[in-house]
């Protein structure tokens, strides 16, 4: 590798998965330089490709913003691996592979005569990740799943919303990006591992644990082991419930929406200076934060609903108050450090035409991230099975008739 190319240039990745925690694993790999050859099923394609928001609404496999946006860059085959003959395709490509992303039920695969085992047979560096939601192995593991189920399974729910509703789900398809999130890292670890072994490995991802191991659990959970007391939902302000916990952390309405408040650790009388009310310097409220969080509220939004968003932000933000903006999803697009740092780019595809998408969480110094068009469905069939695999044009024809490919 050249050391103005991507971290993971020159390697392969043979993407097996559906979905988005597959998918989305796969496109971290694809954004650090590797190459991911994304398998979909024929005519139909990843079950992403079914989900909308779709260009002018018109439910099309080419237009779904969810793949565009996880397949950027990707090259697309089609294999329908349940025939006969797509085990030989699956093990010559896994030969000429480094990474194998896969998401199917556990056991599918070894049912297939494609597990781990098989496949690094003549492969010893051969990685795998299988991403599933609950786990290849425990009472779960064949269980269907959702992202749904997955947040509700992780305690993650049971947490989110007001004291006296229902819980509540977060937007977007947390657990399974945490899912492909924790994939991709565990990949990059295991190549990690295999400079110094040569060998590669087995990786077993469950979304639901993925998104409880983010979610600060360990406090919540030693707190519910030593005092036997259930945390309980808190809306939008912070979970700790002890009168001495810091406060203000929560939304409040001002002139022309929302704002996060927060308070300021290394100016702890900040909100007193903001507000103009010498209250919330008080030792007693100081003191005793979480205990006076209704107090401290009511005193902000007297503030707050005399200035717009930005005002707050700003003045805020000059005396080190970490107070935020709650944006739109225009406002977010638009968003002078999203522009700087350009985070969203357009693309241009030839049948979804030139949207914008947004880039990745990080930057390497030594590379540009590269904007490469969303693939077609079996856009790169010749490429890989004749080119890469060597199959004539006839076999092709004969798989391509039978819906093989």
């Amino acid at each position: 590798m050249k050391s103005n190319e991507p971290a993971l240039s020159g390697l392969t990745v043979l993407d097996l998965s559906e979905g988005y925690a597959g998918g989305y694993c796969t496109k971290i790999l694809r954004d650090l330089g590797a190459g991911v050859i994304k398998v979909e099923i024929p005519k139909r394609g990843d079950v992403c490709r079914s989900y909308g928001p779709f260009l002018n609404d018109d439910p099309n496999l080419e237009t779904s913003a969810p793949f565009l946006y996880l397949n950027a860059g990707k090259k697309s085959i089609t294999l329908d691996v349940t025939d006969s003959r797509a085990g030989d395709i699956i093990r010559r490509l896994a030969q000429r592979s480094d990474i194998i992303v896969e998401s199917n039920q556990p056991g599918f695969m070894s049912e297939l005569g494609l597990s781990y085992e098989v496949l690094s047979g003549s492969n010893k560096g051969l990685i795998m990740a299988s991403l599933t939601h609950f786990g290849q192995s425990g009472p779960y593991r064949n269980y269907k799943g959702s992202d749904l189920t997955s947040y509700a399974q992780s305690g993650y729910m049971y947490l989110t919303g007001d004291e006296e509703k229902m819980p509540l789900k977060a937007g977007g398809r947390q657990a399974e990006y945490q899912g492909g999130l924790a994939g991709a890292l565990s990949v990059v670890s295991c190549l990690i591992g295999r400079l110094f072994s040569g060998q590669g490995q087995h990786i077993d991802v469950s979304a639901t644990e993925a998104l409880t191991s983010t979610f600060d659990g360990v406090g919540y959970f030693r707190t519910y082991e030593n005092t036997g007391v259930e945390p309980l939902r808190a809306g939008t302000r912070l979970i700790a419930r002890e009168p001495s916990a810091a406060y203000p952390s929560t939304l409040l309405p001002c002139k022309d929406g929302w704002v996060h408040v927060h308070y300021s650790p290394s100016n702890p009388e900040g909100l007193a200076f903001l507000a103009g009310d010498e209250r919330l310097a008080d030792d007693e409220v100081l003191g005793a934060m979480r205990a006076h969080a209704d107090e401290i509220d009511e005193l902000l939004t007297r503030w707050l609903m005399e200035h717009t968003r930005e005002e707050v932000q700003t003045l805020a933000q000059e005396v080190r108050v970490p107070f935020t903006m709650v944006q739109t999803i225009e406002e977010t697009m638009n968003d002078p450090q999203n522009e700087h740092r350009k985070f969203f780019v357009d693309i241009d595809h030839p049948i979804a035409g030139t949207l914008k998408y947004p880039t990745s969480p990080f930057r390497l110094k030594t590379s540009e991230w590269a904007t490469v068009s969303p693939p077609l469905l079996g856009q790169h069939n010749d490429e890989i099975y004749s080119d890469m695999l060597g199959f004539s044009k006839r076999e092709l024809s004969v798989l391509t008739h039978d819906e093989v490919i």
